[in-house]
């Protein structure tokens, strides 16, 4: 008796593999030399699973296939596409279109929004997807989903039949096959303290026998934890040719200490960072303002400060000390105490002298139209 089918034919050995994140994928062998195409539905006793496959052959009267969930499109290529809207841009107006360019289904959660732009570029369909919703995955219908798995609680009898704690996994023995998903907590008698699945891999072996290896922890993904350790390792000198968003926390005209305003990516609080404004001004930016930090060559030992933004308290030209005046300001003359004064009048030429009352005050009506400010 077989435990699973493939399309309804029965499957004589092989895995499934439903991770935490991402899509899930089967490789099986079924019992037909009749090698399967196209939309792909694999039943395990009460557990049922959508997807397509992804390429198939025959051997020695067996086909073996490679199932992935859904309909195989986030592995696509998608065009660069630009988004903008003074409203914002939603997020599920760039994952939908994504999955129709791609031909998946998406289920997005919640109005958010991912800035008043958004710029897709030229790469695979799952990019955008990795970039908003890192608890993505593909459900047992074939649905994308952009939140995490649901927690749930195994009710149902089950075997621990294997434990091994240095791989952070436990074998069950179980006839509900559905109760073993992503987010599952469960806890027997033979172990010790509550269990939550992070991943597991459901294994038929050509007699007869099906397991549930549960990976019971988080860092436990054997395949793409190597893997993205490596691609860290690769690209952690990367980060140093980005531009990052920071707060000011305090500020002179030559140097600002600020905090990072995205965590997630791991970068410190900075001090004492030079202000990079330009080679004819200074200023001190406002504290509690935004700034953006970059490094020169990508090196981490050179920081600057490249924008910031409201006004500055404090700005000047030239390198020099003098106050600036605007048109509008008020202005104060001083003339000579007494002026002389020589004309011609009605009954003939004439001499004197006026007395200035001084300060004259004013106001500047006119400036230079190559230079302005607030």
């Amino acid at each position: 008796m077989s435990f699973a089918t493939l399309n309804g034919v029965p499957v004589v050995s092989g895995s499934i593999a439903v991770p935490l994140v991402g899509m899930w994928t089967a490789d099986l062998a079924i019992a037909t030399d009749a090698a399967e195409t196209g939309a792909a539905t694999i039943v395990v006793g009460n557990l049922t699973l959508k997807g397509t496959i992804f390429r198939a052959d025959t051997f020695a009267g067996q086909t073996r296939a490679r199932v992935i969930g859904g309909a195989g499109g986030w592995r696509k290529t998608l065009p660069a596409k630009p988004y903008g809207s003074p409203g914002g841009v939603t997020l599920a107006m760039v994952l939908q279109d994504a999955a129709k360019e791609c031909g998946e289904t998406v289920n997005v959660s919640g109005s958010n929004t991912v800035g008043q732009f958004y710029v897709r570029p030229k790469d695979l369909a799952s990019f955008t997807l990795r970039t908003f919703c890192p608890s993505w995955y593909v459900d047992v219908n074939g649905v994308t989903q952009t939140t995490a798995w649901p927690t749930t609680t195994v009710g149902t009898p089950f075997t621990p039949t294997d434990q091994r704690p240095d791989e952070g996994l436990i074998e069950i023995a179980t006839e509900d096959y559905a109760a073993w998903l992503p987010g599952a907590q469960f806890t027997a008698d033979t172990l010790d303290g509550q269990y939550r699945c992070f991943g597991c891999v459901y294994v038929f072996k050509t007699d007869g026998v099906a397991r549930v290896q549960v990976l019971t922890s988080p860092d436990a993904d054997r395949l793409l934890g190597p893997l993205h350790s490596i691609i860290d390792q690769r690209m952690s000198g990367a980060r140093f040719f980005g531009r990052y968003r920071y707060t000011i926390l305090t500020a002179d005209s030559k140097t600002v200490d600020c905090t990072p305003i995205e965590l997630d990516l791991g970068l410190p609080g900075l001090q004492a960072v030079p202000l990079n404004s330009d080679s004819i001004s200074t200023y001190t930016p406002p504290v509690g303002g935004e700034c953006h930090v970059m490094f020169l060559d990508g090196s981490p030992t050179l920081p600057v400060i490249v924008w910031t933004e409201g006004q500055p308290t404090m700005a000047s030209l030239l390198g020099g000390p003098n106050p600036v005046a605007r048109q509008g300001d008020q202005v104060q003359s001083f003339l000579p105490p007494s002026l002389l004064i020589v004309g011609t009048g009605t009954t003939g030429p004439f001499t004197g002298t006026i007395t200035v009352a001084n300060p004259i005050t004013g106001a500047i009506t006119q400036g230079s139209s190559q230079v302005s400010s607030a």
